[in-house]
């Protein structure tokens, strides 16, 4: 058993879960499936791991595997850490009937974004796209709201449950059984045993199950203790997200606005719209050098809005026209796990415990909304016992998953990080800018370049499907 260092907070939620999309091939693996009805564990009830369990509860033909998620902390709904979504999910989210409707309502939809100089190059704008009510910009849905509404939705669900306030502390392999011994899927176990930390009574310490799905975040306990380290950088900048009340709208401002200076770069894009009692909410993404102190941050915060908000933040009467409402540091990275399956402990990576990537590109959660969407359809094919070879199956599908991240990712993320550190302090310095980069060429004019490679993978193009 691999001990891990999970915390045990709260009380723990039970309900019925749910399952995602396949398609059945005729060509079933030989053997019993021991695993028919063992469940489906899913360390992590963050949008990930509820988006997985949420599709895995509408496959069909359904699941007998009961679905179970496993989230230590108490749910947050006014979290807004990740708040914009970007319209390529948008088919994938589709797949669950209604949700995205309910996710559009819940928030806005983005009127349009830009890419503009600094206040102290004169906040020109340098290429920008208005989508009007076209219905094409980002889904502008704080993620606490986001990760509410799926747990909601998973509570319906037959055949789930969610345990919150429980830590998955270790796993261990449970010995072959006689029947599947030469069926086509030998890795040495035909399950786990999930050890959780449980805070109520009425549930189990010890969870037999067919899989462990690492959904649990950067900070992944279970990669740790599977010696899996995360390879690539760590940026040479501290990111710090501010939330705050500000009317950027006066100011000609759209909903997303990437700020291009060697300095002063970031985001400002907007989180929350206005209501009758409630001034809109922004996000004022930026960087400082190296690795400040919190305390040095929060003491540099008002210095630096002052350089990043028109006027300086302040109102005609030259006092400050903004309220800060939420200041969260962060190190950003682009690193990715030597793997995404461990066979023989029957443990899947998806989202943030198996890749990461910077924000500036809006692909961090799309590319974990993706991972689970890829993934459902394998675990489905796998437990209904028509996978010609399952472990092979997932190591493709590993495989595949993490080329996608380093070439769908990884790679646009790191040119979206650069491209708002670019020097556009004169106007050839712009036209630098738009002759080698197509992105903000393209949307320069007036059209938006041709839609991404897709994030998803096709698990009938994998070995072993």
């Amino acid at each position: 058993m691999a001990v891990l260092n999970g915390s045990s907070v709260s009380t723990s939620n039970g309900a019925t879960p749910s399952t995602t999309n396949g398609t059945p091939s005729s060509t079933p693996t030989t053997g019993p499936n021991e695993n028919a009805h063992l469940p489906i564990v899913i360390a992590g009830g963050g949008c990930v791991g509820l988006f997985l369990a949420l599709l895995l509860s509408h496959t069909s033909p359904p699941l007998p595997n009961p679905i179970i998620v496993i989230e230590p902390q108490t749910p947050d709904p006014t979290s807004t850490r990740a708040m914009a979504h970007q319209p390529p999910t948008y088919p994938i989210i589709s797949r669950i009937p209604g949700l995205l409707e309910e996710l559009i309502s819940a928030g806005s939809l983005s009127s349009g974004l830009c890419f503009r100089t600094s206040v102290a190059n004169g906040s020109k704008i340098i290429a920008e796209k208005n989508f009007g009510n076209s219905g094409k910009g980002q889904l502008l849905l704080p993620q606490g709201k986001f990760q509410e509404i799926l747990m909601k939705r998973l509570y319906e669900r037959a055949g789930t449950e969610i345990r919150i306030g429980h830590s998955v502390m270790g796993i261990s392999t449970n010995p072959p059984s006689n029947n599947n011994k030469s069926s086509a899927t030998d890795s040495g176990s035909d399950s786990i045993t999930v050890h959780i930390n449980a805070t109520a009574q009425n549930h189990d310490k010890k969870i037999k199950a067919a899989y462990l799905i690492d959904a649990s975040g950067a900070h992944s306990p279970i990669r740790k203790s599977l010696s899996l380290s995360l390879a690539g950088e760590t940026l040479d900048s501290t990111l710090v997200a501010t939330d705050i009340h500000f009317p950027f709208s006066t100011h000609s401002f759209h909903d997303a606005n990437f700020i291009i200076d060697p300095l002063d770069y970031g985001l400002i894009g907007r989180i929350l719209p206005a209501t009758d009692t409630t001034p809109a909410l922004w996000r004022v993404s930026y960087g400082v050098p190296g690795t400040p102190t919190v305390e040095e941050i929060e003491d540099g915060v008002h210095e630096k809005l002052a350089r990043m908000l028109p006027d300086g933040g302040k109102d005609g009467e030259g006092d400050r026209a903004y309220e800060v409402v939420r200041i969260a540091p962060y190190k950003a990275h682009q690193r990715l796990s030597p793997t995404m399956y461990v066979q023989d402990k029957k443990v899947v990576l998806i989202g943030d415990a198996a890749h990461l990537t910077n924000p500036y590109a809006g692909l961090g959660l799309a590319s974990g909304i993706a991972d689970a969407s890829s993934l459902a359809p394998i675990l489905h094919r796998i437990l209904l016992n028509q996978a010609a070879d399952p472990d092979a199956l997932l190591q493709s599908w590993s495989d595949a998953r993490r080329e996608k991240f380093l070439s769908v990712v990884d790679k646009p993320s790191r040119m979206s990080y650069m491209r708002v550190r670019s020097d556009v302090s004169s106007q050839e310095k712009v036209g630098e800018l738009l002759a080698r980069d197509p992105l903000v060429r393209a949307l320069k004019e007036g059209g938006m370049p041709v839609m991404p490679p897709s994030l998803e993978t096709r698990g009938e193009e994998l070995v072993g499907w």
